[in-house]
């Protein structure tokens, strides 16, 4: 047991990353999702194909601006603490998010964006330190709890941000955003410990190192987690789009809100029951039924001919989807070495976007050249694929660590 772990009450740690992470998510979701909106009314900018294609860039670049950073973050939360990245992360969000509403153009708007992403991540620095500061044996859950965070900050960040932008407009969206970083960085700042002591310089290998002394486990959780990230995203920009479509025009912003923040509530649901499992059973007989039921609501979500079967498919959706990634990442923190548990986090986190970034070109091509509807076609398709990569991933690590495993944990780690 780390001397972290001995001296800081790891459960008031994770109540406080927890509240935080909700403050954080529910300001990055009370304005980012409604930036179609955003951009047809400022910019008339109406046509389903060209707003597809700046949509795909707005999040394609967000996630390259992610993906390139991330991981050094990752690496200087090994080095110099993971409370300071929490801290980064969110005092620079409150400055820079309310910063689009000086972008001049939609160009401006996704330069606005890289930058913002430079400096983002509170997910990932959230990650890191609560699997630092919480024994291991409660990683799962204390996984499942974080997302759950994720899920409850979308819930009540789509659902202000409906009401707020229909009420208020969109000055009053993304100036809340960066109010609501201000809170989340000033709470973890008073109420978050971490008792960190620099390692040694052999044992946090340099930046271009980064990537040696990998395991072939490690490498396999990598991609699993990159797969799961392309089908869990894949339809994430355009919902706002698919509400018009099954809906038409008139108050796009308020059903958007209600939609994306019901899909949370399965998600809030989800993180926390699948976190626990991870605890006590195999993730691949967790993930197996999982995968197959969000294959399937992303057929339902295909042909949904109203609102009401829309909003249903896309809850169960999240409500068993919504903690797949808490399966990986708890799968993550068990192979992982303590000291590199920051690298070895932001590297997925980094990969995890780098899969949102690949969902965000397919996406955005899929739509322009076949429509809007065939995203969730080739989602639930690619939520299928996952199963033998999952499959294969998990038959590695046992073989992997079958020495090294006890006999509990080995059990936890075969499908």
């Amino acid at each position: 047991m780390d001397l972290s772990e001995k001296t800081i009450n790891w459960k008031r740690n994770l109540f406080f990353i927890w509240a935080s992470q909700i403050l954080s998510i529910a300001g990055f979701a009370s304005a980012v999702p409604f930036v179609p909106i955003y951009i047809r009314d400022r910019w008339g900018i109406s046509g389903e194909q060209e707003l597809g294609l700046w949509m795909s860039a707005f999040y394609f670049f967000g996630m390259l601006s992610f993906c390139v950073f991330t991981p050094v973050w990752g690496m200087l939360a090994d080095r110099f603490g993971r409370k300071l990245m929490l801290l980064r992360a969110c005092y620079v969000d409150a400055i820079l998010f309310p910063c689009f509403l000086l972008a001049p153009n939609p160009l401006g708007l996704i330069i606005v964006r890289f930058i913002v992403s430079a400096f983002t991540g509170t997910v990932s620095a959230a990650q890191t330190l609560i699997v630092t500061t919480t024994p291991e044996k409660h990683h799962g859950f204390a996984l499942g709890v974080l997302s759950s965070a994720v899920w409850s900050g979308n819930l009540i960040g789509f659902a202000a941000g409906g009401l707020i932008v229909h009420w208020f407009g969109f000055s009053t969206a993304f100036l809340t955003c960066g109010s609501m970083y201000l809170v989340a960085g000033i709470l973890a700042h008073l109420c978050v410990e971490e008792h960190f002591s620099p390692p040694a310089q052999d044992v946090v290998p340099k930046w271009g190192k980064a990537w040696s002394g990998i395991s072939i486990s490690v490498w396999m959780i990598f991609f699993v987690i990159i797969i799961t990230a392309i089908a869990r995203r894949f339809d994430d920009p355009y919902v706002a789009l698919m509400i018009e479509k099954i809906h038409g025009p008139e108050n796009t912003a308020f059903h958007t809100g209600w939609i994306s923040a019901l899909a949370a509530l399965g998600g809030v649901i989800s993180g926390m029951v699948l976190g626990r499992l991870c605890d006590l059973f195999s993730p691949g007989k967790i993930a197996l039924p999982t995968i197959l039921i969000a294959s399937g609501t992303m057929f339902l979500q295909a042909f949904s001919g109203s609102l009401l079967s829309y909003s249903s498919a896309r809850f169960v959706n999240y409500l068993v989807a919504g903690g797949l990634e808490t399966v990986c990442f708890s799968i993550l923190s068990k192979i992982s070495p303590k000291e590199r548990r920051g690298t070895f986090f932001g590297l997925a986190s980094g990969l995890r976007m780098t899969g949102i970034l690949i969902s965000s070109v397919l996406s955005g091509g899929i739509v322009y050249f076949v429509g809007l509807r065939n995203i969730y076609v080739v989602a639930g398709i690619l939520f299928l694929l996952i199963i033998p990569v999952l499959s294969f991933a998990l038959r590695i690590i046992t073989i992997q660590y079958s020495k090294q495993f006890s006999k509990p944990l080995k059990k936890h780690m075969i499908s």
